[in-house]
């Protein structure tokens, strides 16, 4: 049994300080349509850019996978013959990449370099270059100086001024040895639009081997094609060097491009795939001239025409990398725009059943990796509740939409059930569209949340949403048994907190009557005190109405410079006291302490990265001990659709085993444990007066008794079966022990 502890607010300080460490990421088993999914808990996928580079210095290409959404690194160890999930990975990779990432190795040290857009960080849109290396088995990387006013690849004008080599932060440019001298080459719109331009790496020349990245501006039409906007095929020009003459066509303006280039008919020189922000699908330009003298004499749309076309919507974007581990590399195509893009089936692959000297392309599957992860499409907001009363936690996921043809969002709930056990869970989806609320198709991103309201023992629901209010539904079963829900009403108590409401029901003030705490796109939280009764609850809608806040605690998820911060709030009660973590826009969890007593002033901001954790923009979380080790784990949803899933050092009663416990102090018994009806609390002699709550594995206070002397008969009948956790408390002694209710 555990012995009594010292101060609860020391305690739960020292509990804290372990959100510091990076928490260990948990691949909890989730089941979707009969089948186990590998990749479950990696988190989803909308954007991403695949590159092969060998992260654990095995002589194994492995695969990063930049996704665009979030702008989040996934990496993925070669096994063999499958890729496994490594997140631990991308902590070698550098902070602040955005928008596009391409692997290449310039220096030819059998290292892969990294080429990034600059946005991430300067304020200008170009490239920044990180040289790799290895050390203690990893890559690594250092960021390349360029004699220039900022490291990024600057070329020399005419004049002999130097400037930014501009890449668009919505292009995707093409990096490759274009000119065949051995050193690798640039190829990106020019600004303006319509034109490409060729920079080309003078390294070599200029006698430093393939060691420096020296470029100048070769060619302001290669190929001689124009793109204009407006029509998918591009203008071609007439003979080699020359232009096509855009005054022939309507539009000059550049929305946003993407290329690949490759030897398709090895003959020496580079062929293209073309993407366009304003099509699907993917135009293929052939290269009739020769490594000095580019000319496309030839395209075709709608690649390959000759089987089942690429057609991604919107804005595809192609790569290269051997993804069947047959040694030839394979073409992959994915969508490059965020938030209006196709969100589930994004990366199709089509493997090379020619050589590597003559490919032959050939369409396998549209889901690479992320089918084997779950993905609801775009935003996942998850809620841990037992909807069955077998004793076991299953999960409420709401999305933020699906993606559908014409724009159109596919909003639901999801509800996975826990078919394992109290050590090991295991989620499977069972309901892909939980209590019909996709009924409601004029609304998107759901957050669903369970609380007792009306105080009748069962756990009522409300489901936040796009502009700000609230559905509400009842739960009508009673205490212990499988949830049951009345009709849904929406608008709930008039509240609404603007745009993207993330509401929790927590009793947060204290005074036995459940509250409100919800997050919203801005990034504060909003406080809505119970003002009604124990069953019939009331809510003020003026937020600006006291003692609601506007401002709870002064939290703040937005960025400066920013005015979205995605707020999504979760209050845990560790030991007694409060403490609030919330999701952010960025990605990470910010945890804030110092809130009971205080609902008026400003929390204690404890750590902006919880654990390290950073999965993705607009996170959302639930939490709870979920393999009964007393311990929290997390699920976190991200804008991408997809879960991860963490095992944490802290403790649900805050009981870390890095504070110190008071030696030689009499401990409690309860017995009989696993209990039934009934559960047996002995104190120590001369306790008198105690008190002590019973929570859920949530952290929900389901019980709570006062006045305990000697042996008290705790009441724990019409609770469902599962694991609990009681806190006593006598003056400055605290205990808490873990309880199994078994029936």
């Amino acid at each position: 049994m555990k012995k009594a502890t010292l101060l609860p607010s020391l305690m739960l300080c020292a509990a804290l300080q372990l959100t510091a460490q990076a928490f260990s990421h948990w691949n909890i088993p989730f089941i979707q349509d009969g089948q186990t999914l590998s990749l479950a808990t990696a988190g989803g996928l909308n954007n991403p850019q695949p590159n092969e580079v060998d992260l654990n210095d095995d002589g194994l290409l492995d695969l990063l996978v930049f996704d665009r959404t979030g702008n989040v690194l996934l990496p993925f160890l070669n096994t063999g013959g499958a890729y496994e999930y490594a997140p631990g990975y991308a902590e070698y990779f550098p902070q602040g990449i955005a928008h596009w990432v391409i692997l290449r190795d310039y220096n030819a040290d059998g290292v892969m370099d990294l080429f990034v857009q600059a946005q991430g960080f300067e304020a200008a849109q170009g490239v920044v270059v990180f040289r790799g290396y290895y050390e203690d088995g990893h890559i690594a990387f250092e960021r390349f100086p360029f004699d220039y006013a900022i490291d990024i690849i600057p070329f020399e004008l005419l004049n002999g001024t130097k400037t930014q080599l501009y890449v668009s932060n919505i292009d995707y440019p093409a990096i490759d040895d274009v000119d065949c001298d051995g050193d690798l080459d640039i190829l990106t719109f020019n600004p303006s639009g319509g034109f490409i331009e060729l920079y080309t790496n003078r390294s070599i020349e200029e006698g430093y081997g393939q060691d420096s990245l020296l470029f100048e501006l070769e060619e302001d039409c290669w190929g001689g094609v124009f793109e204009n906007s407006v029509e998918q095929e591009l203008g071609l020009a007439s003979a080699p060097g020359q232009c096509f003459d855009q005054l022939l066509t309507i539009e000059t303006r550049h929305p946003g491009s993407t290329l690949l280039t490759f030897d398709n008919d090895n003959d020496g020189d580079k062929d293209m795939l073309l993407g366009d922000i304003t099509y699907s699908t993917l135009n293929f330009l052939h290269n009739g001239g020769d490594c000095g003298q580019a000319w496309v004499d030839d395209q075709e749309l709608n690649y390959p025409a000759d089987g089942l076309t690429a057609d991604i919507p919107l804005f595809p974007v192609a790569f290269l990398a051997d993804v069947d581990f047959d040694g030839k590399r394979d073409l992959l195509v994915a969508p490059n725009s965020v938030n209006i893009s196709e969100d589930r089936e994004v990366l199709w692959v089509y493997g090379n059943q020619g050589t590597s000297e003559n490919p032959n392309f050939i369409f396998s599957q549209r889901d690479f990796l992320v089918g084997e992860m779950l993905d609801l499409g775009t935003g996942a907001s998850p809620s841990l509740v037992d909807y069955n009363a077998d004793g076991l936690l299953d999960l409420v996921v709401g999305n933020e939409g699906a993606f559908e043809p014409g724009g159109d969002k596919d909003t639901r709930l999801f509800l996975f059930e826990n078919i394992g056990n109290a050590q090991s869970p295991v989620f499977e989806l069972v309901d892909d569209d939980y209590l019909g609320l996709s009924v409601f198709d004029a609304f998107t991103t759901f957050s669903p949340t369970f609380g007792d309201l009306d105080s009748d023992g069962d756990l009522d629901i409300l489901v936040g949403e796009v502009s700000g209010e609230l559905f509400y539904a009842e739960n009508t079963a009673g205490a212990g048994q499988p949830l049951a829900f009345g009709p849904w009403s929406y608008g709930y108590m008039d509240i609404d907190v603007g745009n993207i409401s993330v509401p929790q029901i927590i009793d947060l003030d204290r005074d036995g009557l459940n509250d409100l705490v919800i997050g919203e796109r801005t990034g504060n939280v909003n406080f809505f005190k119970n003002i009604g009764t124990p069953s019939a609850p009331m809510f003020n809608p003026d937020v600006n109405a006291s003692p609601n806040q506007l401002a709870l605690g002064n939290i703040n998820t937005a960025v400066p410079g920013s005015i979205s911060g995605y707020s999504a709030p979760l209050v845990l009660d560790q030991n007694g006291e409060y403490v609030l973590i919330t999701g952010t826009q960025q990605g990470q969890l910010e945890l804030y302490n110092q809130i009971d007593g205080n609902l008026q002033g400003s929390f204690q901001l404890d750590t902006e990265m919880m654990g390290g954790i950073q999965v993705g923009a607009r996170t959302k979380l639930a939490a709870a001990d979920l393999d009964s080790d007393g311990l929290l784990e997390l699920i976190v949803g991200n804008q991408r659709g997809g879960l991860s899933a963490f095992q944490t050092p802290l403790r649900l009663d805050s009981t870390s085993p890095a504070v110190e416990q008071v030696a030689g102090t009499p401990s409690i018994e309860l017995f009989p444990n696993p209990a039934t009806e009934q559960l047996q609390l002995r104190l120590p002699d001369g306790v008198s007066g105690a008190a002590a709550q019973l929570f859920s594995s949530t952290g929900q206070l389901v019980r709570q008794w006062q006045g305990l002397a000697g042996t008290s008969s705790l009441n724990t009948n019409s609770l469902p079966d599962g694991v609990y956790f009681l806190r006593v408390q006598h003056g400055r002694q605290l205990w808490s022990e873990r309880v199994v209710l078994s029936r």
